[in-house]
């Protein structure tokens, strides 16, 4: 229990110590998806760690996202951020910056938009090729309103641990639902006209509905090839002051993480992960029914994806009949996915296996924010 929350009176009533981040997946031990190698040519959002996004727009850098071991000290993990191709001509609409999306209704306590909204300690730890002044901040997706703090990295390729204060929004609204209800970023790029000219130490409304996330003084991490952005140990809490990081087991990281996106990988040959049967003489469905409910219940609210394809079958009558595409797919309360394939020919009402015919194939399922 971190003494910070203990007054006169007691425990601080507004401060929890049962999943005090309100960030997840903060120390970046969660990574589904493996590397993902970003390019430039227009705005990009990819998903890299599990909760983590990289948006991307305008320029010419490139860089790879991973998951590291090259951590702080009390991590086993960080995220980092390779640049592959270095951008040193800053354009009107160049930005980049690493993001981290919070579900709405995850956000009810802090009470916007109404007197005496609460303000909450964003801490982290940083490992910048650059020295000076970097940017982080919120932003509000309801109200389109977005608060930037300036902190200094003082020793380029050394970690340090950084801390800053959000005051709670009286005018801002945070809706109930399951959207994106707050997004913590970390600005990465130098300061284009458009996109580098927030303003600090403020809510404020984007202009012409473009997210800031950045002030003018912002480095940019992306001026040498040889650059690598390293960050873990991500929280934010509610109070000024920032506590110890809540480490929590890696199974209820990754239970977290799976509400949002789920990848049943690593299926070798003739390995059977769905059951179901044939609806037509060329269509077959099979149904999974996944960890945890994802975020978005409605139908069709889950997306699907497969490493390939052609590398999967439905098996009927004993028989691996090869897949040519996806021909539907549903979400069922959030809790299970039908998975429809494509095949060459069946029979209707045949019981059927959907099965990889490949090593190391998978299948996303997404309900991201």
């Amino acid at each position: 229990m971190a003494v910070s929350t203990i007054s006169a009176t007691g425990l601080a009533s507004n401060v929890s110590q049962l999943g005090k981040n309100l960030v997840q997946n903060g120390a970046m031990t969660v990574a589904q998806k493996g590397s993902l190698a970003l390019g430039s040519g227009g705005t990009t959002t990819q998903i890299a760690v599990d909760r983590w996004k990289v948006a991307e727009g305008g320029g010419v850098s490139r860089f790879t996202v991973t998951q590291d071991t090259d951590s702080p000290t009390g991590f086993a993990n960080s995220i980092k951020i390779d640049c592959t191709t270095a951008d040193t001509s800053i354009a009107g609409a160049d930005f980049a910056a690493l993001q981290h999306g919070i579900e709405a209704q995850n956000l009810q306590h802090l009470g916007y938009a109404a007197a005496g909204s609460l303000g909450t300690t964003l801490s982290f730890r940083v490992k910048s090729p650059k020295t000076g002044i970097h940017c982080v901040g919120l932003t509000q997706l309801d109200e389109e309103r977005y608060y930037i703090r300036e902190y200094t990295v003082a020793s380029a390729n050394t970690w340090e641990t950084h801390s800053v204060y959000f005051p709670g929004d009286d005018a801002g609204t945070i809706t109930n639902d399951t959207g994106e209800g707050l997004r913590v970023f970390f600005a990465l790029h130098g300061a284009g006209a458009n996109q580098g000219n927030g303003v600090a130490n403020a809510w404020t409304v984007w202009p012409s509905s473009v997210i800031k996330y950045m002030t003018a003084n912002q480095v940019n991490v992306f001026d040498d090839a040889a650059n690598n952005f390293f960050l873990s140990g991500v929280q934010l809490e509610v109070g000024a002051i920032a506590t110890d990081f809540e480490h929590e087991p890696f199974s209820v990281t990754l239970a977290k993480c799976q509400r949002y996106f789920f990848r049943l990988n690593d299926l070798d040959s003739s390995m059977a992960f769905m059951s179901g049967q044939a609806i037509s003489a060329t269509r077959t469905r099979a149904v999974i029914h996944l960890p945890v409910t994802m975020r978005n219940t409605a139908y069709g609210g889950i997306t699907l994806a497969l490493s390939d394809a052609t590398h999967f079958s439905a098996r009927a009558v004993n028989v691996a009949k090869a897949a040519s595409g996806i021909a539907a797919q549903g979400s069922a309360g959030g809790s299970a996915v039908y998975l429809d394939l494509t095949i060459a020919s069946t029979t209707a009402g045949d019981s059927i296996l959907h099965e990889s015919d490949t090593a190391n194939a998978y299948v996303d399922f997404s309900s991201e924010i």
